[in-house]
């Protein structure tokens, strides 16, 4: 059998796809310094159509019965979830087809009905991502004046109702672990962590996403920045996908402009999109070790030994 035949016969995958995450929105009110929509991401701003997202969740669990046996779908992308006036229907569906759910969300937006919304829909976990211990420390890392107290109080207010309704959704109070944040770690990380509510707190790895924005590069303190120089460990081409709110499929969470787009979940099927042209491609640059996509080529997780994320 020759070469080309061998490569075509490991890069097209007879199991089924897998869908890490589905973006319900890219827009977010937080001007994060280490996020690269704030300054790099170019893409149209939108919300997903719910019955789009109806749709997603059928299909999966119709060609991948094994995604009700407790695998996460992550309900967030590049923006805030929260603004999407159906979040929670989304939520209550996916859970109406055996699938658990997680978000990451900003505390700021837990006000007027949310809370309630929220914890009643169930999503599985949540990631709440607090940074900084005061006003000036919180604008600094979220681009937000005036935003520290507010959800802090707001977060408070919220644990305090998931402990009244007995709510089994486990929070991760979560804090990304880079310089910007080293003092607010030290102060807060036990206060945190004591409360009742707040399942884990999580110092969370610092990312450099695809690699691709110098100004978040240079942040990474060493890591994520290594040049790594052994085989390509990424999984995502062989696992799962990304959907954003316009239903464009693209291989990673890194993926925050739409480089890589697979295909279009609302105009093909996820069977087709994972065994497509392009994603038949990108495999077949990763199995031979020879990646240069504009998405993939500078990622600093694409040969992270493994353990390392």
């Amino acid at each position: 059998m020759d070469t080309h035949t061998t490569d075509d016969m490991q890069s097209r995958l007879s199991r089924p796809p897998g869908i890490f995450n589905i973006e319900l929105t890219n827009r977010c009110p937080m001007r994060c310094v280490m996020c690269p929509r704030t300054r790099h991401m170019t893409r149209e701003q939108g919300m997903m159509d719910v019955a789009l997202f109806e749709k997603i969740a059928d299909e999966l669990v119709s060609v991948n019965p094994d995604y009700r046996s407790g695998r996460l779908v992550w309900l967030h992308h590049f923006g805030e979830s929260l603004l999407h006036p159906e979040f929670d229907r989304c939520i209550i569906y996916a859970r109406g087809r055996g699938l658990d759910t997680g978000l990451s969300i900003n505390p700021f937006m837990l006000k007027g009905d949310v809370p309630a919304r929220l914890l009643n829909s169930a999503p599985r976990m949540l990631y709440v991502s607090l940074d900084g211990h005061d006003e000036d420390s919180f604008f600094r890392i979220r681009g937000m004046k005036d935003g520290y107290e507010l959800s802090r109080r707001r977060l408070l207010e919220f644990l305090k109702m998931k402990t009244a309704m007995r709510s089994q959704v486990r929070i991760i109070l979560s804090m990304i672990d880079f310089s910007l944040n080293k003092e607010s770690l030290r102060l807060t990380r036990e206060y945190w962590e004591s409360l009742e509510g707040v399942d884990a707190f999580l110092p969370k790895t610092f990312t450099a996403w695809d690699g691709s924005c110098d100004d978040i590069n240079a942040m990474a303190e060493g890591s994520g920045r290594e040049d790594l120089s052994g085989p390509v460990t990424c999984r995502f081409p062989f696992d799962t996908m990304t959907v954003l709110w316009n239903g464009d499929v693209v291989p990673c969470c890194f993926d925050f402009n739409g480089r890589y787009v697979l295909g279009n979940a609302g105009l093909q099927p996820l069977t087709e999109i994972w065994n497509a042209a392009p994603m038949i491609e990108l495999r077949k640059e990763f199995l031979a070790d020879d990646v240069a996509n504009r998405l993939c080529s500078k990622c600093p997780n694409l040969r992270k030994p493994f353990g390392a994320l």
